[in-house]
């Protein structure tokens, strides 16, 4: 029995050690919220494996999902587990369930455990079944601070430049792994877009150029 205690203790502090921190210093493209984009953003999570948890704003009909063991819901609101990694999986329709966007924005706030970066993927299909699978065109720790007992406090962006897609989309699967155990999923925030509103094709190319710059230095 006191084996048994000492155990939820030490569970129950490393897990009220890992606090809610948000998206810090988050990538909003320019685009955001205009015309023809999709959004949507968590800060707490309700279910902690295999439910659906449904964005808190944003409005685009996404949900994302924990298939990771062992998972539980901390009392900041937060997904984690401290015996297996977190896989998270978001997904949904594209506009109008019939358009490939042309650029996908994926922000996500971590603590404790890092993402594994191999492990993040876009998957698109269309009505056929067909499906187009890519790693992100570029990413980039917008955040990085240490977090308490261990690991990183951590705000990582992840960019797909998606327009030569040789699929009209109907849906979408995004995808990541923790790199192991304890790592406690924050908040997440998706940006889309799609047919650009006036001027936003010029803020994508500008993007575009600062992304290559900053893969070329």
């Amino acid at each position: 029995m006191r084996v048994i205690a000492s155990s939820f203790i030490a569970v129950a502090g490393a897990a009220a050690s890992l606090a809610q921190a948000g998206l810090v210093n988050p990538l909003v493209p320019a685009w955001a919220g205009q015309a023809n984009t999709q959004s949507a953003s968590w800060d707490t999570f309700t279910q902690a494996s295999g439910g659906a948890n449904l964005p808190e704003a944003g409005g685009a009909p996404f949900s994302l999902m924990n298939f990771g063991a062992a998972s539980f819901i901390t009392g900041s609101g937060n997904i984690y587990s401290i015996t297996a990694p977190l896989y998270i999986m978001i997904m949904g329709g594209t506009l109008g369930n019939g358009q490939t966007p042309l650029q996908v924005v994926m922000n996500v706030a971590t603590v404790g455990t890092t993402i594994a970066p191999a492990s993040v993927k876009l998957t698109m299909w269309d009505a056929t079944g067909t499906q187009y699978v890519v790693a992100p065109t570029a990413s980039e720790i917008r955040s990085d601070a240490p977090a308490q007992p261990q690991g990183s406090v951590r705000t990582t962006a992840y960019t797909w430049d998606t327009a030569a897609a040789p699929i009209t989309s109907s849906g979408f699967r995004l995808e990541f792994l923790a790199a192991g155990p304890s790592m406690s999923l924050d908040a997440v925030r998706l940006d889309m877009l799609y047919v650009p509103a006036p001027g936003a094709i010029a803020l994508l190319g500008m993007a575009a150029f600062v992304v290559r710059r900053k893969r070329r230095a």
